[in-house]
């Protein structure tokens, strides 16, 4: 039996006194609540310089109910284990020949933190460590922070519960705690800067601190180079060093692309840096990362002029050889290669362009190639006009595919038919997108009888086309079998994102006839397929949830629509897409419900301004543009003024050279003729706006626009009672009723859709909250529980349900009111009136 006792060792309540938590502390009562739950033998947080750790083991020791600790600071420097007897025997007090035995034989609780534990310790360090890990009945707790993991036998603890392990992604701040810290250290910081900080952050705690603690951007990229020079670079060596901050210019990277730029030891060395916790985050793909930005760019001044530019070379072949072609072009244009860019742009699938944010990244890159190389071969045409009729920049797009021309002829016939072919799917495109409905189905026809299984990217595109043409066109079931005929193929060739933009279109029908429960269906089948993908798509994101907006809209859920229009807004303007159009004019909706018709305008002119900023064709845009104009002006009781617009709206739209409404918009002329029959009513031409109203009914009903032949029959039934007291009235009272019919229209043409939907005899729409509280009565009881700043787990206990379901409860909670955390549902929430 040993002759050590604790009582012969243990002058106090513990070894030391606690260590001060700093005055500008964040509590982290999500880490310390893990740390403490349980004991564990082994605690370990394994993580880079500036997470945190040595915090966090401060604030867990000041919560313990019996802090008993014996902290030892290693500051990383290797020693072997007659250097750490040394250092543990000055700490206890006792002769060193005792001091191991002392932790070995411990009968009470007691913590020993081995802080900043060497990433290279001596074997016979950690094979003792290893042992007294595994040795039951001791009370000794040990606490390791490290830069690496310690190579002990972790799953065998780890089997046995007796090991927590804390890493980099549970360390860093979370985005609440970022905005809490925030709110600490800049409660005044503009919300786009404080964005762009947590960007070049993205959690790590360091960082953080540094950028929201300084005034201006340039200080406090200053002390994060001389932390780094303190903190990082030291324990780097030479070669190590080198490759650190070549790699900080290198947009991501992995032992493969190392090898490659650096032969004969480049992969080798990047393993050294990345199991040292160099400061690199991991991405989507498996072994692949970046490094951390704000490190990247303090590190990006090490190196310069021609050295720079033939890293970026060496990176641009070693990338675009891994498949990895944005960033090799990207990499190209910053080293001043365009021909380069340009070749590896040829590699790119017409497909790339619905996905991430290439849409973006493509009409960039356009600013920045000169003509001969963007359009240098018939495959890069066909790119580039894909990507212009995306960003509904037509006449562009014409120019573009019109260079086609200079590829012909090809060697053989077959050759010629099929660029024939490709130049009339996208020029059927262009043509549908004009309103040109019969020179788009001339062109998408005549590309479908010649374009092969191998072309299925055209066939999609002509399918898509015509589908919309045929909603345009009143021809229901034609442009339902052609969506279902592209979303079989888009299935077949793997190809979710054209899946969902067509389900987007499928959508749209689905409002146009009043079928809100299938859209709401498609709405979330296609959310699930992208957000599985594992990508951020914003331009399907920012479809959907434009798509999702207005379907709340329609419902009565004024709030939730609002939310999901942000969201979609904020999507659409990420990926450049013109279809953000849709999520402006939604808040001119929402403002003017509000009466709010300064905002409405407001958001108005903005819609104009970036549509402008954007190039695209004033055909896409002006018609929906004309249209909320002339709603806000009918709220203001200007009917004149509507007519007149109204007028010219149908004047432009009838005749030889009558033109569909753009696609995206399939029912803007019959809306148009609503409006215009709503002005012949109201300014006292009562006969001539109820006959276009029956009319525009039967048209809507014959074209499945049956939401629209519902508000056309509501409006008529109500003319019509004005129109019998019109008859039976003296001339004298006309003036009066007619004013008073206009005023009734002016007041008639506020309520929101879901409130003329549930006034019509014979329709039921769906259900809402009077308030137009977008949640659910549990969803509620559990946002208001986390606004009182418990965690999930204390709301299951609150409510008696499981942490599953809670975390169920907050994920529909921000998919309703449009945001992605919990500070934001919070600070939603309240700017919408539905918390107090």
């Amino acid at each position: 039996m040993s002759s050590f006792s604790t009582s012969l060792v243990l002058p106090g309540e513990g070894f030391q006194r606690l260590p001060e938590l700093p005055s500008t502390h964040l509590p982290r009562s999500r880490l310390v609540e893990l740390f403490l739950h349980s004991p564990r033998r082994l605690r370990l947080l394994c993580g880079p310089a500036g997470f945190g750790k040595t915090l966090l083991i401060t604030e867990a020791l000041h919560c313990a109910a019996s802090p008993r600790h014996l902290w030892l600071r290693l500051n990383g420097k290797p020693l072997n284990l007659a250097e750490f007897t040394v250092r543990i025997a000055e700490e206890l007090g006792v002769e060193r020949s005792q001091a191991l035995r002392v932790l070995e034989h411990q009968a009470q609780p007691l913590w020993l933190i081995l802080d900043d534990y060497p990433v290279q310790a001596r074997s016979d360090l950690d094979d003792w460590l290893e042992r007294l890990l595994m040795k039951p009945g001791t009370q000794l707790q040990v606490v390791v922070s490290s830069r690496q993991r310690p190579d002990w036998n972790l799953p065998r603890l780890l089997l046995d519960d007796q090991l927590l392990q804390l890493g980099t992604s549970q360390l860093a701040f979370t985005r609440d705690e970022f905005d809490a810290l925030a709110d600490a250290l800049s409660p005044h910081l503009p919300v786009a800067l404080r964005d762009e900080y947590w960007q070049h952050s993205l959690g790590w705690c360091a960082g953080s601190r540094l950028l929201l603690a300084q005034q201006q951007p340039d200080e406090a990229e200053v002390w994060l180079r001389e932390y780094l020079e303190f903190e990082l670079l030291p324990r780097l060596g030479e070669e190590e060093a080198a490759l650190l901050f070549s790699l900080a210019h290198v947009p991501k990277f992995s032992a493969e692309v190392c090898e490659a730029m650096w032969e004969g030891g480049g992969a080798a060395l990047f393993l050294r840096l990345l199991h040292g916790q160099s400061l690199f985050i991991p991405l989507g793909q498996a072994g692949w990362y970046r490094a951390l930005p704000m490190v990247a760019q303090a590190l990006q001044s090490r190196l310069s002029g021609a050295e720079l530019n033939r890293l970026r070379l060496r990176a641009c072949r070693a990338l675009n050889a891994h498949g990895q072609v944005d960033e090799a072009i990207e990499l190209a244009l910053r080293a001043g290669q365009p021909e380069v860019a340009a070749a590896y742009m040829r590699s790119l699938g017409l497909d790339w362009l619905l996905t991430d944010n290439h849409l973006k990244l493509l009409l960039e890159w356009r600013e920045k190639l000169p003509t001969d190389l963007l359009e240098s071969t018939p495959r890069l045409i066909c790119q580039n006009a894909r990507a212009l009729l995306l960003g509904w920049r037509l006449d562009e797009a014409q120019a573009c595919l019109a260079r086609l021309g200079n590829f012909l002829p090809q060697p053989s016939a077959e050759l010629n038919r099929r660029l024939l072919a490709h130049w009339q799917a996208l020029y059927g495109a262009v043509e549908g997108m004009r309103g040109n409905a019969r020179v788009a189905r001339e062109h998408c026809h005549g590309a479908l009888a010649t374009l092969r299984d191998s072309d299925w990217r055209a066939t999609l595109l002509c399918c898509s086309t015509l589908g919309r043409i045929a909603m345009a066109t009143g021809q229901a079931d034609e442009a339902r079998r052609l969506l279902e005929t592209g979303i079989e193929l888009a299935r077949r060739q793997g190809c979710m994102a054209s899946e969902v933009l067509l389900n987007c279109d499928r959508i749209r029908q689905a409002l146009l006839a009043g079928e809100f429960g299938a859209a709401a269906e498609l709405i979330d089948e296609s959310r699930s397929l992208v957000e599985n993908g594992g990508r951020r798509d914003s331009l399907q994101l920012g479809r959907l949830n434009l798509l999702q907006g207005e379907l709340e809209f329609l419902r009565g859920a004024l709030v939730a629509g609002e939310s999901a229009m942000l969201a979609g807004l904020c999507h659409a303007r990420e990926a450049a897409d013109p279809f953000a159009l849709h999520g402006y004019l939604g808040l001119v909706e929402v403002a003017s419900a509000r009466g709010d018709l300064v905002r409405a305008r407001a958001y108005l002119a903005e819609a104009e301004r970036q549509m402008h900023c954007a190039n695209v064709e004033e055909a896409c845009y002006q018609g929906a543009f004309r249209l909320h104009v002339m709603r806000l002006l009918a709220r203001h009781n200007e009917w004149q003024q509507v007519l007149d617009i109204a007028r010219r709206n149908g004047e432009q739209s009838s005749g030889a050279t009558a033109r569909l409404a753009p696609l995206h918009a399939p029912s803007l002329l019959q809306r148009n003729e609503f409006h215009l029959a709503l002005a012949e009513c109201a300014t006292g031409q009562v006969s001539e706006g109820r006959l276009r109203l029956k009319a525009l009914r039967r048209s809507c009903e014959q074209m499945r626009f049956l939401r629209l032949a519902r508000e056309a029959q509501k409006a008529l039934a109500w003319v019509e009672k004005v129109a019998i007291e019109l008859r039976n009235s003296s001339a004298q009272e006309q003036p009066a009723l007619n004013a008073d019919l206009a005023q009734g229209l002016q007041s008639w043409l506020a309520q929101t859709p879901v409130a003329i939907e549930r006034s019509l005899p014979g329709t039921r729409a769906e259900k809402s909250d009077a308030t137009g509280c977008p949640l659910s009565a549990r969803e509620l009881e559990v946002l208001k529980l986390l606004a009182q700043g418990l965690s999930n787990d204390e709301v299951g206990t609150r409510l008696f349900i499981s942490l599953n379901t809670v975390k169920t409860h907050t994920k529909k909670i921000n998919t309703k009111l449009g945001v992605q955390r919990r500070t934001q549902a919070i600070m939603q929430a309240k700017a919408l009136g539905i918390l107090a």
